[in-house]
């Protein structure tokens, strides 16, 4: 068991975005995601009082429930670090409430979407030139319409605002091994 006092997750020899992509894919399908029975128990918890097979009442459940749950931070100046959806859960136990940049809370949302069962993937986008990434999301499939759902509690009730801002984005896939479903736009 992690140490809330400790990093569940740290990067070295951080190279730019990509590395920090293969460490979001790891965390949320690895043995502290995906894999986690605490991250598919509250998952559980979460959706308990929808009914069955209300997809997209699932997906919004669990925005909501980040939203409430996990106050943003601002990444560190000089060092990446990606907490695993179990570690955030762990803090919420804890203290009443997680912290986490947005690695960390789409990480989580697209690892709780994937117990859900749904088709989940990252957003990186940046709102200057071509490449200049600065922010990466979550979006899931809705399996009945087949649109995908932007989840991105960062930015606030403004999503569509701050989709309509974006210059450049690319998408990575959380059903790929992790380093794989890269696709350009």
């Amino acid at each position: 068991m992690h140490s809330l006092h400790q990093p569940a997750y740290m990067l070295s020899g951080f190279s730019g975005h990509p590395d920090t992509l293969r460490e979001m894919q790891k965390a949320a399908q690895g043995p502290r995601g995906e894999q986690s029975m605490r991250v598919r128990t509250r998952v559980e918890d979460i959706t308990r009082g929808l009914q069955g097979k209300d997809y997209l009442g699932e997906i919004l459940a669990v925005r909501y429930w980040v939203t409430e749950n996990v106050r943003y931070i601002n990444d560190q100046l000089h060092v990446e670090m990606v907490k695993d959806p179990e570690r955030l859960i762990e803090e919420v136990d804890e203290y009443g409430i997680a912290s986490g940049d947005c690695d960390d809370i789409a990480t989580l949302i697209g690892c709780m979407h994937l117990c859900l069962g749904r088709v989940a993937k990252f957003f990186v986008v940046g709102f200057g030139g071509p490449g200049a990434y600065s922010h990466v999301f979550e979006g899931t499939v809705e399996p009945r319409s087949e649109k995908t759902i932007i989840c991105d509690p960062v930015a606030g009730t403004d999503e569509r605002g701050m989709l309509e801002r974006v210059t450049t984005y690319y998408t990575v896939s959380l059903d790929e091994p992790p380093g794989h479903g890269m696709m350009r736009y």
